[in-house]
């Protein structure tokens, strides 16, 4: 065996053993793949929040509620809170038969997508605070979602007529 073969087989082998050597860290600090709270199937507790009877703030109801395979639970937390509050205290953020909005989640932000209906509410600068803060509370109860941003029928919308929509509502720093 030639010098240089000797050296190349020396090369080689310590590239070898490199390569070993990382994967064996990279495997002993791989994060645990567990399951988020929005792929949790069966029962389940939920915050709410609702308007609360003075309509001058927020009030948190806990709802259990049964989630099915292949239910979206973003979408299902949504008609709970459309479908009104089952506490003593508690106003319903929009009136009876209003469709709930739909909801998608692109990289921590809730894209929360108002229907028309929600336009025509005509609602005073207190009614809507409660709708916006509501919805936006109750979906940053997950912690997949940093921020909440609203959209009417797909569009951004700078309001309903009061509060500003242009910016993501975000949880409060502690």
């Amino acid at each position: 065996m030639s010098w240089i073969n000797l050296l190349g087989f020396l090369v080689l082998l310590l590239a070898g053993v490199a390569l070993w050597l990382v994967q064996q860290h990279e495997e002993g600090t791989k994060p645990l793949n567990l399951p988020s709270d929005l792929e949790i199937r069966g029962q389940r507790t939920i915050k709410l929040y609702f308007a609360n009877s003075t309509g001058d703030g927020l009030v948190v109801e806990e709802r259990n509620v049964q989630l099915t395979e292949g239910e979206y639970v973003l979408g299902r937390v949504l008609q709970e809170l459309v479908r009104g509050p089952q506490v003593p205290g508690a106003a319903p953020l929009v009136p009876a038969g209003t469709p709930a909005p739909t909801v998608f989640l692109r990289e921590g932000t809730a894209l929360v997508d108002l229907p028309a209906a929600y336009r025509r509410l005509g609602y005073g600068t207190a009614g809507e605070m409660a709708l916006i803060y509501g919805i936006a509370n109750t979906l940053l109860e997950f912690k997949e979602i940093q921020q909440v941003k609203f959209l009417l029928e797909g569009q951004e919308v700078e309001s309903l007529g009061h509060l500003s929509l242009l910016d993501p509502f975000r949880r409060p720093s502690p």
